[in-house]
């Protein structure tokens, strides 16, 4: 997905790191959302180049503790202090900003344009979000576990759900846009789940791809509906999200070719749509409570 915005190799050049790998979603509007994984093991030697306007929020999550981290919007320095391991720190992008840190630094920051905020308020019927605030450096545990969430997906991305990133990514817009923006939901309004049509769409596009990847967006343009909106109807009318669902039917079906063929663990895993026999083992066993190999043996006796 080409990058056009302060995130990913663009963000990386602007603090003059080598590389900084990205997770990118755009909702079914277009509107861009990116999460950044930026590390150094010796902080930066100079002030960040100017990172250029744009209607944009960065939210920083700080993986490890960091004594000093200079803000400057404008021309105008932002007192930050020292940011704990779970810190966060937000940067309006619509004045340009310049960071830095002598320190070693690990951090996540989450990429949210105007147009994706803007995308959500409209979907839910609540007012537009002026502005995002959190106090520079206070520990906030609700983004750091939604943050612990998508991080395996940055050792592996290509063994991890599209669809989860799509779902994990969408759920750190909502929690910004409620505990940073004010946003607030009328959930009476957001009740019903889906029409019988879009039911029937969503699950017949899901098992037709039951050994491909789909995104998120893809399933929620079928139902001509947001993204957010899709999400949360989803689970209202399943009691499941989309990707749980999703690998609920993978395990289906990998249970009757475990029963009805010969093939092997690791044919089965591919075959049902898991990145590999690991990935396979791990949602087997979380579901079932024992392994593939030993489901297979013990219904075969």
């Amino acid at each position: 997905m080409a990058e056009n915005g302060a995130y990913g190799a663009q963000m990386a050049a602007h603090l003059h790191l080598d590389s900084a790998p990205v997770l990118a979603v755009k909702t079914l509007g277009k509107a861009q959302l990116a999460v950044t994984r930026l590390r150094s093991e010796t902080g930066l030697s100079e002030m960040s180049d100017p990172i250029p306007t744009e209607k944009a929020f960065i939210v920083t999550l700080h993986l490890r503790s960091n004594r000093s981290v200079e803000v400057w919007v404008g021309q105008q320095r932002i007192p930050t202090g020292p940011y704990p391991k779970g810190g966060v720190g937000i940067v309006d992008l619509q004045y340009g900003a310049r960071v830095f840190t002598p320190n070693p630094f690990d951090c996540l920051q989450f990429y949210l344009s105007r147009a994706a905020l803007d995308e959500m308020t409209r979907d839910h019927g609540t007012p537009r979000i002026d502005t995002l605030e959190w106090p520079h450096g206070k520990f906030d545990p609700n983004l750091h576990h939604l943050a612990m969430s998508i991080m395996p997906a940055f050792e592996n991305p290509e063994g991890t759900s599209r669809l989860f990133i799509d779902q994990v990514v969408l759920a750190l817009l909502a929690y910004a846009a409620h505990t940073y923006g004010g946003m607030r939901t009328d959930y009476k309004m957001a009740r019903g789940g889906l029409a019988p049509w879009q039911m029937r769409r969503a699950t017949e596009l899901l098992r037709e791809r039951l050994d491909s990847e789909v995104s998120l967006s893809e399933v929620a343009a079928e139902c001509e509906l947001s993204v957010s909106h899709f999400a949360r109807s989803f689970k209202q009318a399943i009691g499941q999200t989309p990707h749980r669902w999703l690998i609920d039917r993978r395990l289906d079906e990998a249970k009757k070719l475990m029963l009805t063929s010969s093939l092997g663990l690791s044919e089965i895993a591919i075959g049902c749509g898991f990145a590999d026999q690991a990935s396979f083992s791990r949602a087997f066993k979380r579901v079932s409570g024992t392994s593939p190999g030993d489901w297979r043996r013990t219904c075969r006796q």
